[in-house]
């Protein structure tokens, strides 16, 4: 019997959550399904997929305006792969890839709000277009997945979504190598911090943090991964508090949980996530969590077992919580610890695609009776 084909679209698969979790799916389901995957080839997830064969098709989907010129090209590539179910990852793919599934002749699909709109919204013009996009993204699909019961709740009150048609299925963590390791040395005094240098990332809270926690431990050190538009003033702000020599700015990392390995916390201080997979890695490498109590990380981190949760864009609160770690490297190791099983019981790659494959199970025995 020939194996359901499912096709992915998702605009961007340079990096993140997204392409992270389209990897996964893939990965774990290839015996099951026939996948093959649309994007528009940036970062490395293309070869990776390839790899294990999986077909991957390359448009110039990147941004909202390519992706529109595009969907006449979009909607022949899905026609041609006769596909079971199409899976629209994200925003951009949801909204505009319904578009190109009216032209293709509306195959069945599912659509992952892993970025919902509304959380770009900074004024009356931007609500309304990310509650049309968002609307459209939602009433087209036959399933809608929420990445956390926050952005569940959310999409029903704003009323963007059909309660009935909508479910909670979390992103799971991805290591690299696939490895979950022992939590690392209690001895260490590391404070982490992996993810894109944008504002949304929090991330010049945590260095205006480090004063205070240099001087509470002046051995510790900062250890920031990541790229960005943000990079130069980070940098800045470190200098004018005369912590730039306790703060590395590292750069990007294809594998960032080698890194995480080695710190004693890991500082998630966004300012909002849907779940915040970055939290879910560190979890998995056994490593304590220090997040802002917004979004989908008070799912993510069980404060006071796995990690802790402070107040956004308060950069006091984080440094009592980091202070309050370094202080008790034991408390941080049992919490790495429980942090490790919890991503293992909760987030793993085999869970989420368990789940995932339950729901497109569903939708195509639905589509064929």
């Amino acid at each position: 019997m020939k194996a359901p084909r499912i096709v992915h679209v998702i605009h961007s698969s340079a990096f993140g959550g997204g392409p992270n979790m389209l990897t996964l799916l893939c990965t774990q389901l290839r015996d099951e399904f026939e996948m093959d995957v649309i994007c528009d080839g940036q970062g490395d997830m293309p070869a990776r997929l390839e790899k294990i064969g999986i077909a991957v098709r390359r448009l110039p989907l990147t941004t909202k305006w390519s992706f529109t010129s595009q969907i006449p090209r979009l909607a022949s590539a899905i026609r041609s792969r006769r596909p079971d179910l199409v899976h629209l990852h994200g925003q951009f793919a949801g909204s505009l890839g319904q578009l190109a599934l009216q032209l293709a002749g509306t195959p069945r699909s599912v659509y992952t709000a892993l970025w919902p709109s509304f959380l770009d919204d900074d004024g009356p013009w931007s609500r309304f277009r990310n509650h049309i996009s968002e609307r459209v993204s939602c009433t087209g699909a036959a399933a809608v997945v929420a990445a956390s019961e926050y952005d569940r709740r959310e999409l029903v009150a704003r009323g963007l979504c059909d309660e009935n048609k909508l479910s909670v299925i979390y992103c799971a963590y991805f290591l690299e190598d696939g490895v979950v390791p022992a939590p690392p040395p209690p001895a260490s005094q590391v404070v982490g911090f992996v993810g894109r240098l944008v504002d949304q990332k929090g991330c010049e809270y945590l260095v205006r943090a480090a004063p205070r926690v240099v001087a509470a431990h002046r051995n510790a050190r900062f250890v920031i991964v990541g790229e960005g538009p943000e990079l130069k003033r980070l940098q800045s702000i470190a200098r004018e508090l005369g912590v730039a020599s306790a703060v590395e700015f590292a750069g990007y990392d294809p594998a960032p949980a080698r890194r995480m390995r080695s710190m004693t916390i890991l500082a998630v201080p966004s300012l909002y996530e849907s779940l915040g997979m970055v939290a879910l890695e560190a979890m998995a490498c056994g490593v304590a969590v220090v997040a802002s109590a917004v979004g989908g990380l008070t799912e993510a981190v069980d404060d006071g077992r796995t990690g802790l949760l402070v107040p956004p864009r308060n950069p006091d609160a984080l440094a009592t919580a980091l202070v309050r770690l370094l202080d008790a490297p034991d408390i941080a190791s049992q919490m790495g610890s429980a942090g490790r099983q919890l991503a293992l019981r909760k987030f793993s790659p085999e869970v989420i695609a368990n789940q995932y494959a339950k729901l497109y199970r569903r939708l195509i025995a639905a589509t064929s009776s």
